[in-house]
């Protein structure tokens, strides 16, 4: 849900962090309508709806907007201005009158975020992937870019949507951007990465996974 607070803005969620209910902008099903639109448009089918994605990622915002205004009679791009400011997770961005996916995509685009600056990065998979990774390193799957989380608490939640048992794996990511592997910074929780050789990567143990960034 999408709702505007007449002091804060735009938040998503009952309550504003003031505690104010705020006006409703889109209720629970048309946010999640929109949202797998404007997913699917930015980061996996664009030509499909007619857009012209330049090799960065970036697509007209107007357009988008009447695209997402044929298909939902209650969208348009006021809308996706709101999805976008609302959302925490910094999933896309706006710049003028273009706007792209951050990260996430399936179609082949050439990135331009700031270079990783932590030295030490983290990916969270099952047992099974774990002893495969070890051995041959983590390569994109399903979408352009490995995604790394910058803790190993945050790596170890997002395994736990595919396994009930997380491993997760330590990325010595200063190293392997010294031997030329691109890793950039796409929000305060993911970097995204080229394909990273086994020789940086290392299985961290369980008892650790909670103690990063602890005295």
């Amino acid at each position: 849900m999408i709702k505007r607070c007449p002091q804060h803005g735009l938040f998503r969620g009952e309550h504003c962090h003031c505690g104010s209910a705020g006006q409703v902008l889109l209720d629970e099903t048309k946010t999640e309508q929109l949202g797998r639109l404007v997913a699917g448009s930015l980061r996996h089918f664009p030509a499909d709806l007619g857009l012209e994605m330049d090799s960065h990622g970036w697509v007209d915002l107007a357009k988008l907007g009447e695209v997402v205004a044929s298909r939902h009679r209650w969208a348009g791009k006021d809308l996706i201005i709101a999805l976008i400011q609302s959302d925490s997770k910094q999933r896309y961005e706006i710049s003028g009158d273009r706007v792209r996916a951050r990260y996430g995509h399936s179609v082949d685009v050439d990135l331009d975020h700031p270079e990783n600056k932590s030295p030490l990065l983290y990916y969270g998979a099952s047992e099974e992937e774990a002893d495969r990774i070890l051995e041959i390193g983590i390569k994109p799957a399903s979408q352009r870019y490995v995604h790394l989380s910058g803790t190993a608490e945050k790596a170890w939640h997002v395994a736990t949507f595919r396994t009930g048992n997380p491993k997760v794996i330590q990325v010595d990511a200063a190293a392997a951007q010294n031997a030329g592997v691109r890793m950039m910074r796409v929000s305060d929780d993911i970097v995204i990465s080229e394909t990273i050789p086994s020789i940086y990567l290392s299985l961290l143990a369980s008892r650790n996974i909670f103690r990063q960034d602890k005295p």
